[in-house]
C-alpha cells in the first residue's frame, strides 16, 4: 500500500531530470533561420543572405521598406506562403514569421493537413523539449497543441493563425534582446542649435 502511494513520486523523479536538462540545453545564440543568425543579423545581411540562396521573390511594397521585408518562396522552401522579417529602425531582426501551407509537399499521399506537431517535432530535434505545451480552441471549436521555446534571448512560437484548428500554421521567431522601438541616435555635436 505504501509502495502505491510512492510509485508516482518515484516516476516523476526518474523521468523529469531529463525533461529539465534537454530544455535548458538550447542554444538560443546560434538559432539560424534559412542560414542568418537572427541575434547578430541586420537587414542588409538578411536581403544579401536570400539572394545568395535564390528562389525568393521579394513582395514589392517591401522592397523601399526599412522595417519589414517579405519574401515568397517560388523554388525553395514550397511548403510555405510566404516569410517575413521585422526590424528595428536600427536594422536589427525583431521577429521573423513563417507561415506554412495547409498541406505538405512530401508524396506521402495522405489527404491530411499537416499538424503543429509535424512542425514542432523538426524544431524539437534542434532545440530540445519544448518549455510550454499550450492546448488551444475555444468555443466549442476542435483543439490543437501550440507549442513554444522561450529564454531570456529568443522566444519561439508554433501556432496555428487565429488561434483556431483551421488556420494555417505559423513559427514565429521573436528576438527578445532587440528594442522593436530602438532609433539611431544623430550626434549633433557641438552645434546646439535647438537649445
Amino acid at each position: 500500500m505504501i509502495l502505491n502511494k510512492r510509485l508516482p513520486l518515484i516516476f516523476c523523479l526518474i523521468f523529469s531530470p531529463p525533461l529539465l536538462y534537454s530544455a535548458e540545453s538550447t542554444t538560443t545564440s546560434n538559432i539560424k533561420v534559412l542560414g542568418i543568425n537572427l541575434i547578430q543579423a541586420d537587414i542588409t545581411s538578411v536581403r544579401s543572405q536570400l539572394w545568395s540562396i535564390g528562389g525568393y521573390l521579394q513582395a514589392k511594397d517591401s522592397v523601399k521598406q526599412h522595417n519589414y521585408d517579405k519574401f515568397f518562396p517560388w523554388s525553395t522552401m514550397r511548403d510555405s506562403y510566404y516569410i517575413i522579417f521585422r526590424y528595428n529602425h536600427v536594422g536589427k531582426i525583431t521577429s521573423v514569421k513563417r507561415l506554412y501551407r495547409p498541406y505538405s509537399i512530401k508524396q506521402s499521399n495522405r489527404r491530411t493537413a499537416i499538424t503543429t506537431r509535424e512542425v514542432a517535432r523538426s524544431l524539437i530535434q534542434e532545440l530540445g523539449t519544448p518549455t510550454k505545451i499550450q492546448t488551444k480552441g475555444w468555443g466549442g471549436s476542435l483543439g490543437y497543441r501550440a507549442y513554444i521555446w522561450q529564454n531570456e534571448k529568443i522566444t519561439i512560437t508554433v501556432d496555428r493563425e487565429g488561434g483556431e484548428k483551421l488556420g494555417n500554421i505559423f513559427v514565429q521567431y521573436t528576438v527578445k534582446t532587440h528594442n522593436p522601438y530602438e532609433v539611431v541616435q544623430k550626434n549633433i555635436g557641438a552645434n546646439n542649435q535647438g537649445a
